[in-house]
């Protein structure tokens, strides 16, 4: 099997006018895994550890945003328009039927996507991620007030003006990880482990999104935290497809406590909260998480979830 470290990046023209950069490895046959990543991030921003054991078992594809990494077009500043995006993609590549992850920001455009495209998406991850704003006076199932807050230095080191690799690394260190000792390793195994893609010609993408960019990214999220009917939140029920649930057990980025809301909303979804870790869990635990995904993908325990 070819590894992420060696995949070759190919690009597609889209009916939306983006020429799409992605990477596809895995077997040839089964459902596709497509794969969003987070704010700020590219493709390379991957770990292999995760993305090379999700591929022993299925065909994996991981791709850059309109206006992000190599990806051409506009960065779009409502999660609708990243899921018009993953929409067109699919389309490009004649995909008819997906599995769909998306970890952070990543995880509310994949939200849109299966609420805009349910016939596209088979099955549905999200991880480290939220629902957006509820209205003011909901109290329905899972709704804590006041919602929880992250800690705002954990947002403005992300967010800062960032411009080169060594930033952008300490910028995830902290933001990502817990800042313990054994936080901060796990943040440098995974900044190696990214590093270890090698192929001729396609330097590694290591800074994060221009900033200029990245404050389109940040209008997305500030549509996504204001009260809208036509955003997720009110609309997470019309979710038939399964549904997994991800994240660590004190996310700062995003509090673990949006994790059980979406669990609590979307009807027979499943959780999974990965112990000692942030927001980073989804690196810290890459292969344990590549094995909760299969399993989950494969439809192992259905079965037993179904008696319940």
């Amino acid at each position: 099997m070819t590894t992420l470290q060696a995949t070759r990046t190919q690009y597609v023209d889209a009916a939306n006018g983006v020429r799409f950069a992605f990477r596809q490895l895995g077997t040839k046959d089964g459902i596709p895994l497509v794969l969003h990543i987070h704010y700020r991030g590219n493709m390379d921003y991957w770990d292999p550890l995760l993305i090379n054991a999700l591929a022993a078992t299925r065909p994996v594809i991981i791709f850059d945003q309109s206006g992000v990494g190599r990806s051409s077009g506009e960065v779009a500043t409502s999660f609708q328009g990243w899921a018009a995006n993953v929409i067109a993609l699919c389309d490009a590549l004649h995909l008819n039927k997906i599995d769909l992850l998306g970890f952070s920001m990543g995880g509310a455009a994949v939200q849109m996507v299966a609420l805009t495209a349910p016939q596209l998406v088979r099955k549905l991850i999200v991880a480290g991620t939220t629902a957006s704003q509820p209205p003011a006076d909901e109290t329905g199932e899972g709704i804590v007030w006041p919602r929880v807050q992250p800690p705002k230095e954990h947002i403005e080191m992300l967010a800062a003006d960032v411009k080169t690799a060594d930033e952008a690394a300490r910028a995830i260190a902290f933001s990502f990880f817990y800042d313990t000792d054994a936080g901060r390793q796990s943040a440098k195994k995974y900044w190696d482990s990214i590093q270890t893609r090698n192929v001729i010609d396609e330097p590694l993408i290591l800074t994060l999104l221009d900033h200029k960019k990245a404050e389109n990214q940040f209008i997305t999220f500030g549509d996504w935290i204001t009260p809208n009917t036509t955003n997720s939140f009110e609309r997470l029920h019309e979710l038939k497809m399964p549904v997994l649930v991800l994240n660590g057990d004190d996310d700062r980025l995003i509090p673990t406590t949006r994790s059980w809301e979406l669990h609590a909303r979307i009807p027979g979804s499943q959780l999974i909260i990965y112990p000692v870790a942030g927001h980073g869990f989804i690196w810290q635990h890459a292969e344990w998480v590549a094995t909760d995904v299969a399993r989950f993908l494969d439809g192992v325990g259905d079965d037993r979830l179904m008696k319940l």
